[in-house]
């Protein structure tokens, strides 16, 4: 008995020199101290009034209280650590914001909705069809212009004739109508006021003036220099027209006095121009693949670069935005370029989108510039759109099931609520993109 009483009390003064005779240092390795800055701010989180008055009966051989009571301490977070609820400041703010995130996304405390474009599905509807064979003569619809300012847009093609047409109901009536005798049109533009809209033809020296207030139309001669004018660009500003007959020479004439301000030269033949978001620099693209940024201010070439991997040049245009560039060649190609990148020697596109095959005949960015629209008008239904800026292409449109003959332009109305598509049959098909509300 003795010896069993014995081995008890051993493995007792084991265990109680384990448990209460921890050192200073080891029980602060256990608990570690917060720095200094922390530890004044530090605040206890209620104060026990009870607590002052605690006493206990002290032992013989301790002499103060204080002493005491701090003994009694540490022997407790020995032996039962500090509780989860009583720590300060454990919890990192990485931490904080990972359980902000969770309870965000947690089922219906918080449904985060993107704002952004879809990328894999364009929820887009057929509407009826702004002209068919009906209301003109089949032909290449070669121009189709939504009104900036009323849901209106204006219809036109190789066989000279010129309808306006409501946008938005459930039919789009014809507001007016009329036909240029032996002009085969192949540029439509507004002003940016939407007053007037100007229209030119390769067959014609003169251009035509259509005020849409008074629903009448007037002729105006061009320059002596220009020719056949094979395109016209009008500047958001409203102050320069840009023109060009095919050749090494593009026209800026005056919006107001329609007289020729300045002849800007080429290496080589022109095929289309752009103007910048902002109205200081003209972008022309030959038909070398060549590309030339003008500053309008001085009428001097700021910039010429080749476009990567291009044979024969298409077609150019610029976002909204004013962030990128857009080039379309004989090839099927569009390069897209950041246009604060072009400043280098040798500009590098930013992505390069080969999904079709024949001559790219128009690009159009939308107004919010989500959308990038590629066209050829040498193959059926060669049209893509493509999501910005994950560059995806719309596997949904066109519908393999219907045939849209060979596109040629594609336009966007000012707030991207409607989307026009025009053919070489006389037709233009109307979609409305429900993501966009307005027209």
């Amino acid at each position: 008995m003795k010896r069993k009483s014995s081995t008890l009390q051993e493995k007792e003064e084991r265990v109680s020199q384990l448990l209460f005779n921890k050192s200073q240092k080891l029980v602060d390795s256990l608990n570690p101290k917060l720095d200094d800055e922390q530890e004044l701010n530090l605040k206890p989180a209620w104060v026990d009034e009870d607590d002052e008055n605690f006493s206990a009966k002290t032992s013989a051989n301790i002499k103060s209280t204080t002493l005491y009571n701090e003994k009694l301490k540490q022997k407790y977070e020995t032996l039962m650590g500090t509780p989860s609820w009583a720590k300060l400041n454990n919890k990192s703010k990485e931490e904080d914001d990972t359980d902000d995130e969770i309870l965000r996304t947690v089922g219906h405390l918080h449904k985060k909705k993107s704002n952004a474009l879809p990328k894999d599905y364009l929820d887009i509807k057929p509407l009826p069809k702004l002209a068919a064979s009906g209301n003109c003569k089949p032909g290449v619809v070669s121009c189709v212009e939504f009104h900036p300012t009323i849901s209106a847009a204006v219809v036109a093609g190789h066989t000279g004739v010129v309808s306006l047409f409501s946008v938005g109901g459930d039919e789009n009536t014809q507001l007016h109508r009329f036909r240029l005798k032996q002009w085969k049109i192949n540029s439509l533009q507004f002003t940016p006021d939407g007053s007037e809209a100007m229209i030119t033809s390769s067959s014609n020296h003169a251009f035509c003036v259509y005020n849409l207030v008074k629903a009448e139309h007037k002729l105006f001669q061009l320059a002596q220099v220009v020719k056949h004018p094979k395109f016209l660009k009008i500047s958001s500003d409203g102050k320069f027209i840009a023109t060009a007959d095919g050749y090494y020479e593009v026209y800026l004439l005056s919006t107001s006095s329609k007289e020729l301000l300045r002849t800007l030269k080429h290496n080589s033949k022109v095929v289309s121009v752009i103007f910048s978001h902002d109205c200081t620099q003209l972008y022309c693209y030959s038909e070398q693949g060549e590309i030339t940024i003008w500053d309008l201010s001085t009428y001097r070439p700021l910039k010429k670069f080749q476009d990567q991997g291009c044979v024969t040049g298409s077609c150019v245009t610029t976002s909204p935005c004013g962030k990128l560039l857009a080039a379309g060649s004989g090839e099927g190609i569009v390069n897209i370029y950041q246009t604060e990148n072009l400043t280098v020697t040798d500009p590098t596109p930013l992505k390069v989108i080969s999904n079709l095959s024949t001559r790219i005949s128009n690009l159009k960015f939308n107004s919010t510039t989500e959308i990038l629209s590629v066209t050829s008008g040498y193959c059926p239904n060669a049209v893509k759109l493509v999501h910005i800026p994950s560059y995806h292409i719309y596997s949904n449109f066109p519908n393999p099931k219907f045939d849209l003959h060979r596109v040629n332009i594609v336009n966007f109305s000012p707030n991207s609520g409607y989307m026009a598509l025009s053919n070489n049959m006389g037709s233009v098909y109307l979609y409305r993109l429900k993501y966009y509300k307005n027209y």
